[in-house]
């Protein structure tokens, strides 16, 4: 994308639908110290001109969290408790249900997980992208083996919706959201794919940027269990090494991200030297608590 794709896009067409919850892997301190919806909507309100709607819904969420949602302007919040059956440990089917409430008022769905938000102050252009031919704009995680559309932001318009139902459901799918682009790739379509644009990586998956547009984190509210590292074919000892190690490195990114967004996106960018990661990654090993070991 380029200057001659520059959004037209008016934010008040535009719906943004994410889910916050709190399980027993991201609460109490952790989850106070790494807000998720507070450095999301912080990053929207920067990056995106006013006008747009976000339908945050609240999966079993902390107080503080709950508190802060209710608080924004540009946010309509949507307690779990208040929605029949809206308690969900696989959040797909709540996607689903606020795609649905998103439509009666927008043109333009935008679906982001709770550890991503926009880095680019024009990434309403991607947008302008979505046509008949091409109905879905979403990330593309080539870096964890994916070749389908990811769900960590996932956007199309509501009269494609409406033609093709799309379906976050991980039923026949590696992922929730990539069923989507199956469907549409099985009956002749196209879609447009957002890949990782890091000048620099810290980690091959964790703490990506897409087409400089899109900040995903990776599993920033559960363990750091990965296809990458749950594949490994070795003792469990070895096993549990390996995660361990990636627990640190995914806390240590998490403190890098949230004490200054700004710096550490630039380090991303190629824009700033990057800080040691080897070197710091001890000062992190004590402090984890809580995080459940992989399964044999």
């Amino acid at each position: 994308m380029n200057e001659k794709t520059k959004s037209r896009v008016d934010p008040r067409e535009v719906a943004i639908c994410t889910i916050h919850g709190n399980s027993k892997n991201y609460e109490g301190t952790f989850a106070e110290e790494f807000a998720w919806p507070r450095i999301q909507i912080e990053h929207l309100r920067k990056h995106t001109p006013s006008g747009y709607t976000v339908y945050g819904y609240g999966n079993e969420l902390l107080p503080s969290h709950e508190d802060f949602l209710r608080s924004c302007p540009e946010v309509e919040y949507i307690p779990g408790k208040d929605v029949p059956r809206g308690h969900a440990v696989h959040v797909w089917p709540l996607r689903n249900w606020l795609t649905r409430v998103a439509i009666k008022r927008h043109r333009y769905i935008v679906h982001l997980d709770s550890d991503a938000f926009p880095v680019h102050d024009d990434w309403l252009r991607c947008l302008s992208l979505l046509s008949e031919e091409s109905p879905v704009v979403a990330v593309q995680r080539l870096e964890n083996g994916d070749t389908h559309s990811d769900r960590c932001f996932l956007a199309f318009t509501r009269d494609e919706f409406r033609r093709h139902a799309f379906d976050f459901s991980s039923v026949g799918v590696v992922d929730a959201g990539g069923g989507i682009s199956k469907e549409l790739e099985e009956s002749g379509y196209r879609w447009t794919a957002l890949t990782r644009s890091n000048a620099f990586d810290y980690h091959p998956l964790i703490s990506g940027i897409y087409a400089d547009l899109i900040y995903h984190h990776a599993a920033g509210s559960r363990p750091p269990r990965f296809r990458m590292n749950q594949a490994i074919r070795s003792s469990r000892l070895k096993r549990l090494t390996t995660f361990r190690r990636e627990q640190r490195r995914h806390r240590l990114l998490m403190q890098k991200l949230f004490e200054d967004p700004h710096l550490f996106l630039r380090q991303l960018r190629g824009l700033e030297a990057p800080f040691d990661l080897e070197a710091e990654l001890g000062i992190v090993a004590r402090a984890l608590r809580g995080w459940h070991l992989p399964a044999t």
